[in-house]
């Protein structure tokens, strides 16, 4: 068999193959991608112990070894309370507070510019060519709980002009900042009572747990336990998380199925976890079917016999005075 090809179909069979090729050419090459390391030093400053009204200034160090101007963005978080329970803190656990502090730090200048410079920095890591130094203005509240306080410093990166090629920024890992307010710091509570809530549904027991103490902490029930009289256990709960200030009454409610929870007299128990401590309490509790709350009504708002008749009143001298208008309208137009 004789195939015969035009020159035009030539030219553009071989136009096509050298577009595929080139193709080809670019997915064989790989792309050149950089990766920007960047990161902070220390990753824990403390600031020793503040006055209540004070303001300090803090230094950290933004550190990379690109030499690529990069943008850092910096933001202030609150800290999760487990830092205080590792065990590099375990001397101040039951000194810290859980009062956000997070909110008292500002930076004079947001966002932060990385540019290369001929200047090093020594550091336990090693020799750090690129760097900038952050101050951050810490001002402490004059009603400021006088315990431990923590915060996080969230850094941010950002390329500030484009490199010619992928970039894959590391993420960075926030310092951490802590201090002491100078003063007597109390870590306490205590368990008030044990009631039972209101639901339409199921048994909510309600604990009041009081803070006696001078720092914020998360409050917890992990174990309410309801048992008959003669100790046998009929069903056991737990409470959210609840914040408690100084002096005031959380009330950590658990939920039980009634259908489990025949009405009549328990035992109830219940253990409140807060910061390291707990506080327990056991009471006699004569607990009630679920009483249910009905649903608020929709009132009908009821119009006075008075506003009726004025505005049927109303209604009669419109429709008057539309007809007189629409006669009005017609004689003009006969005219």
């Amino acid at each position: 068999m004789v195939f015969s090809y035009s020159k035009k179909q030539v030219h553009t069979t071989c136009y096509i193959f050298m577009i595929y090729i080139f193709i080809s050419f670019i997915l064989a090459v790989p792309v050149s991608a950089k990766e920007f390391q960047v990161g902070v030093s220390p990753l824990v400053l403390d600031l020793g112990t503040l006055e209540r009204g004070e303001k300090v200034v803090g230094s950290f160090f933004i550190v990379t070894s690109s030499s690529d101007e990069i943008v850092v963005k910096l933001k202030s978080l609150p800290i999760n309370f487990d830092y205080f329970k590792k065990s590099a803190n375990s001397d101040i656990v039951n000194l810290a507070s859980e009062e956000d502090s997070s909110g008292w730090v500002y930076f004079p200048n947001n966002p932060y510019v990385l540019k290369s410079t001929n200047v090093s920095l020594n550091t336990k890591g090693g020799t750090i060519s690129d760097w900038k130094k952050v101050n951050f203005v810490l001002e402490v509240p004059d009603d400021a709980q006088p315990c431990y306080h923590a915060f996080r410093i969230a850094p941010t990166p950002y390329i500030s002009k484009d490199s010619g090629s992928s970039v894959s920024i590391v993420a960075l890992v926030a310092i951490t900042v802590k201090f002491k307010v100078d003063g007597v710091c109390v870590v306490s509570g205590n368990v008030l009572d044990i009631m039972q809530g209101s639901s339409g549904n199921n048994v909510i027991l309600d604990v009041y747990f009081q803070n006696t103490g001078t720092a914020t902490f998360s409050s917890y029930s992990p174990d309410i336990a309801i048992s008959y009289e003669n100790g046998t256990l009929v069903d056991a709960g737990h409470s959210a998380y609840v914040s408690v200030l100084p002096g005031e009454i959380g009330i950590l409610s658990a939920s039980f199925n009634p259908e489990k929870i025949p009405p009549g007299n328990y035992i109830v128990n219940s253990t409140v976890l807060y910061n390291i401590n707990s506080s327990s309490k056991q009471v006699m509790l004569s607990i009630e079917t679920p009483k249910i709350i009905p649903k608020a009504e929709v009132s009908h708002l009821d119009i006075p016999k008075g506003n009726n008749i004025f505005l049927i009143i109303l209604i009669i001298i419109l429709v008057v005075a539309y007809l007189i208008y629409r006669k009005g309208d017609r004689n003009a137009r006969k005219v």
